[in-house]
């Protein structure tokens, strides 16, 4: 039986333990489980189909179905390899990204067999001498290795918590996520902010827009036109970033390729997959359907539609989900109607 097996959500981090003092084994489980499909009740093969085609979509087919689902076949058949191990450690920082695929991965590991093999887990939300802690990625080779002390075996209460947060998050109706969210969630302590801030990408109340979505079109109106910019403006808008440049020039993508425009992006197609290190090429500029939305006079369903997945939810014209950023919580349309029609 192997020592230790490392298991990080991101090639960066990963890369880092590699050329620390650790020289366990290490593998990388990742996949962007806050964006796209993640319904409740499938077998591993519809699993699989699903996660790859959204995947592949997304990346414009330049990443083709067959690749991606091999891809992800391949993390989950290392996974299963855990009994090899005497010990299983899991490293995850306190972003949604690495919540989801937390969540996920305790609840995996809950229903399985351990035999001899302990599971424990590393999670932070900041690290001495960071004024803002991003995530692991940010940490040099000696860092890294020194948060392996603080490694705790994980509990029966991570486990069942993590089992319910899954349940909800993989629910075809977000009100079950709303639900946990008011009850005590301290047994992982970053699972609260995180679920929030998964809300927070249904559509908007005032506008039909999801956080990330105004916060670009919102730099774009601010005179952010080069794609370095946006990433810069949106970022310190966030409390914990946890999307990459892919994730922001989809939605970029999305908002200028839409049946009404809110986005004008000169430099041809916005490089959704595998992007140059020179992006100066690109320029965005906000439409005046853009300019309507982001101040709310238009709602961009009503003038757009909408056909998306949200962890469980699949949300579509008979079936919408509003964020109140007032009130910091979900409505159904049926609940929020008088609001969009007027």
């Amino acid at each position: 039986m192997k020592n230790i097996l490392h298991i990080h959500c991101g090639d960066c981090s990963a890369d880092t333990l590699k050329k620390s003092t650790l020289k366990d084994d290490i593998i990388v489980w990742c996949d962007i489980l806050s964006d796209g499909p993640t319904p409740s009740g499938l077998s591993t093969q519809k699993w699989l189909d699903i996660r790859s085609k959204h995947i592949s979509k997304t990346t414009e087919q330049k990443l083709p179905v067959k690749k991606v689902r091999g891809w992800l076949s391949k993390q989950d058949k290392s996974l299963e390899n855990f009994r090899n191990y005497k010990e299983v450690v899991l490293w995850f920082d306190a972003c949604l990204f690495d919540q989801t695929i937390l969540i996920r991965q305790l609840d995996w590991f809950s229903k399985q067999n351990m035999g001899k093999t302990k599971l424990s887990l590393i999670c932070i939300d900041e690290f001495p001498g960071f004024k803002k802690f991003i995530g692991l990625g940010e940490l040099n080779p000696k860092q890294m290795a020194s948060l392996f002390k603080t490694r705790h075996p994980v509990t029966k209460k991570e486990c069942a918590l993590a089992q319910k947060a899954w349940s909800a998050f993989c629910s075809p109706t977000p009100m079950t996520i709303q639900q946990l969210i008011k009850k005590n969630t301290s047994a992982l302590p970053f699972l609260h902010d995180a679920l929030i801030r998964h809300s927070e990408q249904f559509p908007s109340l005032k506008n039909g827009l999801n956080r990330l979505e105004n916060t670009a079109l919102e730099a774009v109106a601010k005179g952010k036109n080069k794609l370095i910019d946006i990433f810069i403006y949106a970022s310190l808008k966030e409390e914990r970033p946890f999307w990459g440049d892919t994730t922001l020039w989809e939605c970029l993508h999305k908002l200028s390729k839409a049946k009404h425009p809110l986005l004008k992006v000169k430099g041809g197609n916005l490089p959704l997959w595998n992007p140059p290190k020179d992006l100066s090429k690109w320029e965005v500029y906000i439409t005046d359907t853009g300019k309507e939305i982001l101040s709310g006079k238009k709602d961009f369903i009503k003038i757009n539609g909408i056909d998306k997945w949200l962890g469980g939810t699949h949300i579509n014209k008979n079936n919408i989900y509003r964020w109140n950023e007032k009130n910091k919580t979900l409505t159904a349309e049926s609940q929020s109607s008088q609001r969009i029609n007027k």
